[in-house]
């Protein structure tokens, strides 16, 4: 399982910066910091890739896997939320933060 992957990174290691500076999240971060490290040679292994994200070989094979199946659109896809919506102070029926006396 942690062997060499088998995925080709079409984009360029200027492509894959400009992207890692354009993300929001740290986890859509993490993910195209380990296209990065593939394309750069700096991990040659998924387990030596994995050491390095400080993330489980088995998440690392996951992402490089959405990267297979739908490139990098697949890669940095927003997983759908799920349970109940937060209430804000603005909605109707939301109990104000700070009770007005």
């Amino acid at each position: 399982m942690s062997g060499v992957p088998k995925v080709e990174i079409s984009e360029s290691v200027e492509t894959l910066k400009s992207l890692m500076k354009q993300q929001k999240t740290a986890l859509n971060h993490a993910r195209v910091q380990s296209l990065y490290l593939l394309k750069i040679n700096v991990a040659e292994t998924v387990r030596y890739l994995a050491v390095i994200m400080g993330r489980s070989e088995s998440t690392i094979h996951y992402w490089l896997q959405l990267y297979k199946t739908g490139g990098i659109a697949k890669l940095l896809e927003e997983p759908p939320q799920t349970g109940r919506p937060k209430k804000r102070v603005g909605d109707a029926g939301a109990s104000p933060a700070y009770p007005t006396t």
